[in-house]
């Protein structure tokens, strides 16, 4: 066993102790993390919801951390298997961050589903027509990042293959297509995959009922399923972005220095990740400035009081949607 498989397995028995831990039942979910769920909601939380939601919260949270702790076993045992890339092992931490971010929006998907199970026994159970959509639930942003990130990932590796064939100046002798482009593709595949994977079950997921007894009951459930379907569709694009930094940074590092193109052809793949970050960051930023998607769409009265402000960004729900 050499210094990366030990490495490797080190790092990923640190992450399933931190994950398992948290898994413990004496867990407890504090009220600095409800003031922060509701913030993030936009939603209060009353009396009446205040248990209903702390299990839900503890069931989503079990759900996604055994979901995590599954993808992390599978990524530890295939990049073992793999042969190590050559980019010094970038691409082993960026395969473990998205298979446990895929594992992690399995489970809180499987948590969701069950969640629709729930009985009420003899309460009152609220309804509503016609039943919200994908669209309810996902903003643009959402529903297109996976897809554009993926379209853009997929260019990129057709581009560098060219590059490489093609070799301006012979700045890239020391790179070859299979070492260079292989973790990259792979990265891909699972990004595509994943994509694929989040599409069915989050199609299935919105056709699913939402046992609630009341309109906040029922708010706090869209919330919960938007998040979950968020992500369920951001990872697909975390994927495709990760495919992308270890090809460049793979290229980037095989470019003959002395060329004043292998310099500028360097550069340019160091700076492309950090304008796709940035680009990233920036739509996560306008969107955290504006009240939920699901909010706008499903309780629109909620999304107009939030943008008052006259509830220091939480506000009741009153209404259902109109």
């Amino acid at each position: 066993m050499d210094t990366y498989e030990i490495t490797l397995l080190v790092v990923a028995g640190l992450m399933a102790v931190v994950f398992a831990w948290q898994l413990r039942p004496g867990a407890a979910i504090g009220p600095n993390a409800l003031r922060d769920t509701a913030r993030r909601a936009g939603l209060a939380i009353t009396p009446e919801v205040e248990p209903v939601l702390i299990a839900r919260i503890r069931s989503r949270t079990r759900a996604a951390l055994v979901g995590t702790l599954i993808a992390l076993m599978v990524a530890t045992a295939s990049l073992i298997a793999l042969p190590e890339s050559p980019d010094g092992g970038m691409w082993s931490g960026l395969m473990i961050i998205v298979l446990t971010a895929l594992g992690g929006a399995v489970g809180l998907c499987v948590a969701e589903f069950r969640s629709a199970l729930a009985l009420l026994g003899d309460h009152p159970r609220v309804a509503r027509a016609p039943t919200p959509s994908r669209a309810d639930y996902l903003s643009t942003v959402d529903l297109w990042c996976g897809p554009v990130a993926i379209g853009v990932s997929g260019l990129t590796l057709a581009a560098v293959v060219a590059l490489i064939l093609v070799d301006p100046e012979n700045v890239l002798s020391d790179a070859s297509i299979p070492s260079v482009w292989w973790p990259g593709f792979l990265l891909w595949i699972v990004s595509l995959a994943s994509a694929g994977v989040g599409r069915i079950l989050s199609t299935r997921l919105v056709g699913r009922g939402q046992p609630a007894g009341n309109d906040m009951e029922l708010a706090w459930s869209d919330a919960l399923r938007s998040w979950t379907l968020r992500a369920l569709v951001q990872t697909p694009a975390l994927g495709a972005l990760c495919s992308v930094v270890v090809v460049l940074t793979s290229v980037s590092s095989a470019v003959a220095r002395p060329s004043g193109t292998g310099t500028a052809v360097s550069l340019a793949f160091s700076i492309v990740p950090l304008i796709m970050g940035s680009v990233g960051v920036a739509l996560l930023s306008m969107k955290s400035r504006r009240p939920p998607h699901y909010l706008s769409r499903l309780w629109p009265d909620v999304a107009a009081e939030l943008r008052r402000d006259t509830h220091r960004g939480v506000a009741p729900v009153e209404s259902g949607r109109s």
